[in-house]
């Protein structure tokens, strides 16, 4: 009988889970091809690179305003999400053939970005359905994938070789980006496609969605107005918000910071921290939700994260200290991601964990248009440079801390 669980578990909950999270991962890949579609349309790159920073906003909107739909119908949610991914694909490789911002904004800003949204959220309720005396666990698990996304349409863009010389490499795979960026992302359709629609057909709750997952906690009446109204969600959503603001504050300038003369990292030292920061990011999400599972007030993890987060940008008010400062940061902020669903799901019970879960996720849209352009604003605008940035994000997570504070004393406690 366990045995046959398991085998259910991987085909209906974690294969699918993967295969849809490693998809639409693919919009963090974005700055791979900015500078090339700038260049074939005639336009700068921050103009392109604007598509990206929609895509997040339609994200974050996509996952708050779908909820009822993954709620209601898993496969027909996941089903809209590919369409609208695949659709936003194509329609952007249409904008690039015919040198049209626009259609770009439309394709991967507005397509791309909703059906992101859609897709990310789809998984993380069934996944903790499946494995409910480990929840952060299984919702780390899409939200993981979601991260390796960026790195397998690296290679898949880029190609890999394996060998002592690129000449007589053991093993080839040729990119996309060997058709031309006017053809690379027809490519990406293609290739995205089968699996999502796989996945869209294998992903699947148990069937026995009514036990009390939530420990004999409440099920909440959900509406969005009830919501705004809700003090905890409010702070639950500021969390969200200033933990990715601030890590989008320094993310995007990590190079640039390292690179100041008074840091002063060598160019391999530089290529190494930024490789690791991926790793980090992903090592994060698991640490913590596995960490989390394991305390009695899950939401006391959010006090650890914001913690070492403030005492780690604290120390980098000493210049050497801000590669040591990016990895932290990197865990700490994908660790936000996947510790969230379990503690809104000790909170609200699982009835209504979409929707909530995906209203939270509009912080993520909102912060991803005021993050970076927050810190550009502090260094370059203002003039206050690597110091200034540093300040801000000390400032910034001290009262976030003060915030999950609120959360902690107000959250429900849970019998493990």
């Amino acid at each position: 009988m366990k045995s046959a669980v398991s085998t259910r578990r991987i085909w209906r909950a974690i294969l699918p889970a993967f295969l849809l999270a490693v998809s639409v991962g693919q919009i963090y890949a974005f700055t791979n091809f900015s500078t090339q579609i700038a260049d074939h349309i005639g336009e700068t790159k921050s103009a392109v690179q604007f598509a990206f920073s929609l895509g997040i906003f339609f994200l974050g909107m996509g996952a708050a305003f779908f909820g009822k739909i993954v709620e209601r119908n898993i496969r027909l949610s996941t089903m809209i999400g590919t369409a609208l991914f695949i659709s936003g694909l194509l329609v952007t490789s249409l904008g690039i053939n015919v040198k049209s911002l626009p259609l770009i904004y439309l394709g991967y800003g507005f397509l791309v970005g909703t059906g992101t949204g859609i897709i990310y959220i789809s998984p993380v309720k069934t996944m903790m359905l499946w494995f409910p005396n480990a929840k952060a666990i299984a919702a780390a698990v899409p939200i993981i994938s979601f991260g390796l996304g960026s790195t397998l349409s690296t290679i898949l863009y880029k190609g890999i070789s394996w060998g002592s010389e690129a000449s007589f490499a053991m093993f080839r795979l040729r990119g996309f980006e060997t058709y031309g960026i006017t053809s690379a992302f027809t490519a990406f359709a293609a290739f995205y496609l089968p699996p999502m629609l796989i996945s869209a057909f294998l992903l699947k709750k148990p069937r026995i969605e009514q036990m009390s997952f939530a420990h004999g906690l409440p099920q909440c009446e959900f509406t969005y107005m009830g919501l705004v109204k809700d003090a905890y969600f409010l702070r639950a959503w500021l969390f969200m918000f200033l933990n990715i603001s601030s890590g989008l504050c320094l993310i995007p300038l990590a190079k640039q910071m390292m690179a100041t003369d008074t840091v002063g990292y060598s160019e391999k030292l530089m290529t190494w921290i930024i490789a690791l920061c991926g790793l980090m990011n992903g090592g994060g999400r698991f640490l913590f939700a596995w960490w989390s599972d394991r305390l009695a007030r899950r939401v006391n993890i959010l006090l650890i994260i914001l913690g070492i987060s403030a005492g780690v940008m604290t120390a980098s008010w000493w210049p050497p200290l801000i590669g040591l400062a990016l990895l932290v940061i990197n865990a700490c902020y994908g660790a936000g991601f996947s510790v969230i669903p379990g503690i809104l799901a000790d909170h609200y019970g699982m009835t209504n964990i979409s929707k909530i879960h995906g209203a939270v996720l509009s912080a993520w849209g909102v912060a991803g248009l005021a993050g970076n352009q927050a810190a550009i604003f502090v260094s370059d605008r203002l003039g206050f440079g690597y110091a200034g940035v540093v300040t801000m994000l000390v400032v910034l997570y001290s009262l976030n801390f003060l915030n999950a504070l609120s959360l902690v004393r107000t959250t429900r406690s849970r019998t493990a």
